[in-house]
């Protein structure tokens, strides 16, 4: 009589098989998770950095504003013209892109107010970029 206290190789091969399949399955959720958080936490610095530097120019501009009778054209020329990137200014250690720095003025009315530059508008207008993240601040005399 023949004892039947084992497994059979075919059952082994099963098993095994299965546990890799299973192993391959949740390396592959596990890699898409790790790389999602990754991208997460990229958005997440990219928008510290925009905070920062928007919250530097904020406290700029209100000591310009104290001091100076058109804040908007003395601080213009610091945060730099459309198109440039800045590097290590007094906003930030890193460096921005300004996409847009211009006066501007509202006309219309609610709800259906229009933007217009205007050389002497009371308004102005930055929208800057930190690795692909846009902020936009108005800043008004």
């Amino acid at each position: 009589m023949h004892g039947g206290a084992g497994f059979t190789l075919i059952e082994i091969i099963v098993t095994i098989v299965l546990v890799a399949l299973m192993a391959v399955m949740m390396l592959s959720v596990a890699g898409t998770a790790l790389r999602g958080s990754a991208e997460s936490f990229g958005r997440t610095v990219s928008q510290a950095q925009l905070t920062d530097i928007i919250e530097s120019m904020t406290a700029d501009y209100r000591a310009r504003y104290i001091e100076q009778t058109d804040p908007i054209a003395t601080i213009m020329p610091v945060i730099g013209t459309a198109g440039s990137t800045q590097t290590n200014n007094r906003y930030t250690t890193g460096s921005y892109t300004v996409l847009v720095n211009r006066r501007i003025r509202f006309t219309g009315a609610a709800p259906s107010f229009t933007e217009q530059a205007d050389s002497s508008g009371d308004m102005l207008r930055v929208t800057i970029q930190v690795n692909g993240a846009t902020a936009t601040t108005l800043f008004s005399r």
